[in-house]
């Protein structure tokens, strides 16, 4: 599956979300993937949130979380920032 990463510009509009996704990045796991979608599991400090990516969807949408900031806020929160900022590294691979 090709993952279409969000921008680099849009993953560092919020420092202080930037700052915490780096510290996670290192902590993000591949839970499952379909032909259509990928689980990434992120551990934070005291819960574990679950991202999704899915394939078929457009733009930021595509990534999704768990998390209530996301929930409430609908922007990228810390864990999605995590998760791209862990392929890109190539600290996990797809």
């Amino acid at each position: 599956m090709h993952i279409e990463p969000i921008s680099q510009s849009s993953l560092e509009e919020d420092s202080k979300r930037y700052i915490k996704g780096v510290i996670l990045a290192k902590k993000v796991s591949i839970d499952y993937e379909t032909a259509k979608h990928i689980s990434f599991s992120v551990e934070g400090e005291e819960t574990k949130h679950n991202v999704m990516y899915f394939d078929e969807k457009t733009g930021t949408k595509k990534w999704q979380c768990d998390c209530k900031w996301y929930t409430l806020q609908n922007k990228v929160c810390s864990h999605i920032i995590a998760v791209n900022i862990s392929l890109k590294e190539a600290f996990i691979k797809i």
